[in-house]
């Protein structure tokens, strides 16, 4: 008898292949950031990735 899951083969496979597509990384704030960030509008994960991106962009201007 096989494994029982809770969620469909097709389920499975797209949350494997969305995982190919992005990189997963794991950060630490001093407490009470958290609170800051949602206080300023925004979703951790969206105000991390705008600040990121943003800081990428001007080291990656520098160099060109």
């Amino acid at each position: 008898m096989g494994k029982e899951y809770k969620t469909t083969e097709a389920q499975r496979r797209a949350i494997e292949n969305y995982q190919e597509k992005v990189d997963r990384v794991n950060c630490r704030f001093p407490k009470g950031t958290k609170e800051r960030i949602k206080k300023a509008g925004y979703t951790c994960n969206a105000f991390i990735i705008d600040a990121v991106m943003e800081k990428l962009e001007k080291i990656e201007n520098r160099f060109k």
